[in-house]
């Protein structure tokens, strides 16, 4: 299995559905997933400039899958891990930038820059955006959730106030119970930008035995369009969580105690 029978209980995932378990970074300064033997593209070597080009290099993550499109731009305010390049859809060019996995994943991350209400990002089980839409993270539950610590671009030369009312945080997506997608689509308005870097794959699923405390903050599970936050409030699902996680030493429901502590 996957994931734990504690994790699933916890967050209110039956075994047979399509789930993808949403979670953020544990600091507002991090820009990288910390789950291990995954493939990273930074954009840092590519082009800066709008891609759309059949062959064009700069499409093709290597060993990952490939874009339909990409518009890169030097780091800036907005957007640019480390102060380097990055990708974004919208801002008057493209509404939305397909990624076509060569092997369908169960993990994806980004890091989510100068985030804002039209940032849409939906995993589907077909190439190029087809099939069926197993999970649509929309921003505004996240939105709510992240502390004030997470606004304001972290990075040197820009945190001075700069950008201070849009957050920054890496986000990661686990597909839970063999929940596997093939593409994954960022969409936005084309009036705004949906800024996104360090994005993140793997093809194995999450799993406790060998990979660990899950990487950052629970959010929510998503399956299909239906969002189902994680209550931040002591309850029933604490208790249920705990009892199924005693036989993984709880260590999930001691984390997840902690980080409700840093909201």
């Amino acid at each position: 299995m996957a994931l734990s029978f504690g994790l699933f209980a916890f967050l209110g995932v039956s075994q047979g559905q399509a789930t993808v378990i949403v979670t953020y970074a544990e600091s507002p300064s991090v820009e990288t997933s910390s789950l291990a033997n995954t493939s990273v593209d930074t954009f840092d070597s590519n082009s800066v400039g709008y891609h759309t080009a059949t062959g064009d290099p700069v499409l093709t993550w290597a060993g990952v899958g490939t874009f339909d499109r990409l518009n890169i731009k030097s780091a800036d305010t907005y957007g640019g891990a480390n102060n380097t390049n990055y990708a974004v859809v919208g801002v008057g060019i493209d509404t939305e930038t397909a990624l076509t996995l060569n092997t369908p994943s169960s993990y994806f991350g980004l890091w989510w820059s100068a985030g804002d209400s039209q940032n849409v990002l939906d995993f589907y089980s077909g190439a190029n955006g087809t099939g069926t839409l197993l999970a649509q993270f929309t921003t505004a539950n996240l939105l709510k959730a992240l502390p004030k610590s997470y606004y304001g671009n972290p990075n040197t030369g820009y945190a001075a106030g700069q950008d201070a009312g849009e957050p920054f945080a890496f986000i990661n997506f686990f597909g839970a119970s063999g929940t596997a997608w093939q593409s994954v689509v960022l969409r936005n308005s084309s009036s705004t930008g949906f800024e996104a870097d360090n994005l993140t794959s793997r093809v194995a699923a999450y799993n406790s035995a060998t990979d660990g405390a899950m990487p950052g903050i629970v959010l929510e599970s998503i399956n299909g369009t239906q969002e189902t936050m994680v209550s931040p409030e002591p309850g029933p699902i604490l208790a249920v969580g705990f009892l199924c996680c005693l036989s993984a030493g709880g260590s999930f429901v001691r984390r997840f105690h902690r980080r409700i502590a840093q909201l």
